[in-house]
């Protein structure tokens, strides 16, 4: 069975390369808070990864669905936009980047009922 995560980002080069590097899992793509928040009523998820745009979704998550593992990618990291992540709940908070299975190896790290699998 395949890991299923949500994106919640709406930069189609960004969304291109991470339907490419996370193609062992199940990924399901929201480009906008109300999609996203309408996929994770309607469907369980391994993993959400959410753009810095889409803090709003965060806060959401946070209480409706503390239990959900969130990751939160950036363009350009910021000390202060990272703390506000980490404490709306982000178990990561790192730059985008383009780097062959990098996106793929951070996934995996924080998915490890998965790591065997994929």
């Amino acid at each position: 069975m395949k890991a299923r995560i949500l994106i919640v980002d709406d930069e189609p080069h960004w969304l291109e390369f991470v339907k490419s590097d996370l193609s062992k899992f199940e990924v399901v793509v929201a480009p906008d808070t109300r999609t996203a928040l309408a996929e994770l009523a309607a469907n369980q998820f391994d993993l959400v990864i959410a753009s810095s745009r889409r803090l709003d979704v965060l806060e959401i998550i946070a209480r409706k669905y503390s239990d959900k593992r969130v990751i939160v990618t950036t363009i350009q990291p910021t000390t202060q936009e990272a703390l506000k992540a980490y404490r709306l709940g982000a178990i990561r908070y790192f730059a985008k980047s383009f780097g062959r299975h990098d996106l793929f190896n951070r996934v995996r790290d924080v998915i490890p009922a998965f790591a065997g699998t994929v």
